[in-house]
């Protein structure tokens, strides 16, 4: 602090009712924004304080808005006017944890200190914006020397009258792609009350013990530890639902991957013999033809694996990351170094190719130099079982008995290709059913489980709750009271919601299927989830804590109820009296078919926080979940390049392998026409099964990831829909169908000169 004398250069209005005032004299104790100074009038006992700014060596500006009598008399100081000054009062702001992007928020006379914060920001090369709140169009100061600093400024007004209807902390709302935590003292926002007092234990500690101790101080409160904590736990149990998420994929993709990589190298050597003959006619010793081979395997497998990892690791994280956010609310993403796991998996992914190319190799290795010259001869033909049925077998075509033998002939050519249809029809029933799982979850509830079109959320307050139903205007109107309680079972301790709905309630549904289930007097009713986490059952005793009760109270679970989104207790009005622990306060108001005047007067109730419409909730959990069908865009593609890649190799191995066959057929008389029909039907007949075997699998592996991956507030509707698999099916069977045409075109391109040199 410093007393100095000042002089005022400058003494001009802003608004009616707010003044620039521009000194010069001694600022060397001002060394922070958002520092002020104390002014002495003359005639008056006190000093005004007056928040800084800006400054600079030698002179300052204070803007001061006139709000009493000494404020009034400052505006007719003239230019000339010495003040005597208290200067560089306060700790102002540090801004070296502004971060990159800060964000400033002020309202009337809180906004002058933040001018000079925002110059010395934008200085420094931070991207600042501002949130201003002003009464009225005509109260705005500022917003133009902002905007020339290069500060981004989001205007509200309480009226309306210029940038968005509402109050600075309507505004405060900051983009988590940009911004972090918003921090603000309480001091500088008092309309905002404190909800949560949080307390950090040294190690060691009790917690039992600092619980009763915060009990006693504050008697109305809810005290729970971090893990019983709703939102710390539903925050851990998202993350360890994506956990599982990362385990299950892993392992179907590298399975998929080995499956590719095997059937891609087993062709490349199939169709390399010749080379590997030549070689060795050559002089080219085994070790060196192996190891060109070998190249082949580590060179792509690596670089493959290694921009997989890369590109994997800054992306489809992310996909998750999103959900995770949006679910949470949470204000940035984490990126993490890849792990030494994944690196593994890397190199694991080239020993893998390796390992299937030695494997590969050894046969064609084993065979002399003449052999591998000529083309690699075709599997022969062996009798099969359904030809020892004879009364099914010679009621078959002659074309269609060479389909089945040729089926037959190269038994793991056809496993391969029905497994890889099998995967890509499981794949595609998958994604398709996580989605028909998570979309039916909000509709599901908030249609047919919540029978009301408004809920009016109430302060809990005043009123009682036949008064808030005799004077709704609308076709039924039913109270509801919420509380917050702790519930200390076996399996320990957690903090739920408790339901108190009327006795003759009608407009939530808790049966199984969203029957309608009327609740038991004097016992509570449990969802189904929450008796499966803490392991309970009909009949069970309950010991359940109310905020500010000292007093727990025990009551035995009656019924077990479904509920998919929220889980908790439910108790009948009667039930909660007869325990003696308080009136029945309503805290909300479901409403069916209300009329809009009485919806407007609602809004305008002060006993009425918010109004809550399921179908706009349906909405906001829609838009929550897309982040998700990225996810399973995801699945689709992959199980579509399995399809593809599965297929191809394996319609081309087989194409490969019977060039020799199908120009036999063409000398023999066969159109190429016929020759396609019977690549077409040998394919529709794998593609079938292959599709057919798929569907339990794509069935089971849904389920299995949906209870998996359950959230703990509620767990998931069955799935996939009949719909789902009927799409799965068509779409694998079809896109099996135009890969076989493409590769059957290829007949009328075959040399039957050059194809049959080979036979002997």
């Amino acid at each position: 602090m410093k007393q100095v004398t000042w002089t005022i250069t400058e003494n001009t209005p802003l608004t009616p009712d707010t003044y620039r005032l521009r000194l010069t004299g001694d600022t060397d104790a001002i060394t922070a924004p958002g520092q002020f100074v104390n002014l002495k009038l003359s005639g008056f006992y006190l000093r005004r304080p007056i928040s800084v700014c800006d400054w600079e060596p030698g002179a300052a500006t204070l803007i001061y808005k006139v709000l009493g009598h000494g404020t009034a008399a400052m505006t007719h100081l003239p230019a000339g006017t010495e003040l005597d000054v208290l200067t560089g009062l306060g700790n102002g702001y540090d801004t070296s944890l502004a971060g990159e992007r800060p964000l400033l928020v002020g309202g009337g006379v809180g906004i002058p200190p933040l001018y000079g914060l925002a110059r010395r920001l934008t200085a420094e090369h931070r991207q600042v914006t501002a949130v201003l709140g002003y009464n009225r169009a005509s109260d705005i100061f500022l917003v133009e020397e902002l905007h020339a600093l290069g500060v981004t400024v989001r205007l509200l007004t309480a009226d309306g009258s210029a940038g968005l209807k509402g109050l600075v902390t309507d505004g405060m709302a900051a983009d988590p792609d940009k911004y972090g935590f918003i921090l603000v003292n309480a001091c500088a926002i008092p309309e905002l009350p404190l909800t949560q007092i949080v307390a950090t234990m040294a190690d060691g500690t009790q917690s039992d013990a600092v619980q009763a101790e915060i009990e006693s101080v504050l008697p109305d409160a809810l005290v729970v530890d971090r893990t019983a904590h709703m939102s710390t736990a539903r925050a851990n149990n998202d993350a360890q639902m994506f956990e599982n998420m990362t385990l299950i994929f892993p392992v179907l993709a590298y399975a998929v991957a080995a499956l590719i990589v095997m059937t891609t190298l087993s062709r490349m050597i199939d169709n390399q013999r010749m080379q590997m003959g030549t070689l060795q006619a050559l002089g080219f010793s085994a070790h060196q033809i192996k190891m060109h081979y070998l190249s082949y395997a580590i060179a792509p497998s690596a670089v493959g694996a290694v921009l997989g990892t890369l590109i994997g690791h800054n992306t489809l994280p992310f996909l998750l990351w999103d959900t995770l956010i949006a679910q949470n609310e949470m204000p940035y993403r984490l990126t993490p170094p890849i792990s030494a796991f994944a690196w593994g998996m890397t190199v694991l992914s080239v020993v893998m190719s390796v390992f299937i190319l030695l494997h590969s190799y050894k046969s064609a290795a084993k065979e002399c130099t003449a052999s591998l010259l000529r083309a690699k001869p075709p599997k022969s033909g062996k009798r099969i079982l359904l030809e020892r049925i004879t009364w099914l077998w010679s009621r078959f075509s002659f074309n269609t008995k060479m389909v089945v033998r040729n089926l037959m002939r190269n038994k793991l050519r056809t496993v391969m290709m029905l497994v890889g249809l099998l995967c890509c029809t499981m794949l595609i029933i998958t994604s398709l059913g996580l989605q028909d799982s998570v979309t039916s979850l909000s509709v599901k509830y908030y249609t047919k489980s919540l029978d009301y079109d408004v809920i009016a959320n109430l302060t809990g307050e005043a009123d009682k709750a036949e008064s808030y139903e005799r004077r709704a205007d609308a076709e039924a109107a039913e109270c509801l009271m919420e509380k917050s309680i702790s519930l200390r079972t076996d399996a320990g301790t957690r903090t739920e919601l408790m339901t108190v709905l009327e006795d003759d309630q009608t407009m939530i549904h808790l049966g199984e299927n969203e029957a309608f289930v009327r609740l038991q007097t004097g016992t509570a009713a449990v969802t189904y989830k929450l008796t499966k986490t803490l392991n309970l059952h009909v009949g069970d005793v309950v010991r359940v804590y109310l905020p500010g009760d000292s007093d727990p109270f025990d009551i035995v679970i009656g019924q077990i109820v479904y509920n998919n989104v929220t889980q908790g207790v439910y108790l009948n009005r009667t039930t909660w009296e007869s325990l003696r622990k308080g009136e029945f306060i309503p805290t909300g108001l479901m409403l069916k078919n209300p009329s809009d005047a009485y919806l407007a007067q609602l809004e305008d109730m002060d006993e009425v926080d918010s109004l809550d419409y399921p179908a706009k909730l349906i909405d906001d959990m829609m838009q929550m979940l897309d982040s998700l069908s990225a996810v399973f865009t995801m699945l689709t593609c992959i199980a579509l390049a399995l399809a593809f890649v599965i297929c191809y190799n394996m319609g081309l191995m087989n194409f490969v392998e019977r060039t020799r066959e199908y120009a036999t057929l063409k000398v023999l008389g066969y159109h190429q026409k016929e020759i396609r029909r019977l690549i077409m039907r040998e394919n529709a007949i794998i593609s079938f099964l292959g599709v057919a075997l798929g569907v339990w699998p794509g069935i089971a592996l849904t389920n299995v990831i949906m209870h998996t991956c359950e959230p703990e507030s509620g767990f998931y509707p069955g799935a996939p829909t009949i719909q789902s698999i009927v799409i799965a099916c068509v779409v694998t069977y079809l896109f099996s169908e135009l890969l076989q045409r493409l590769l059957a075109r290829k007949v009328r391109k075959i040399d039957m000169v050059e194809a049959l040199k080979s036979v002997e």
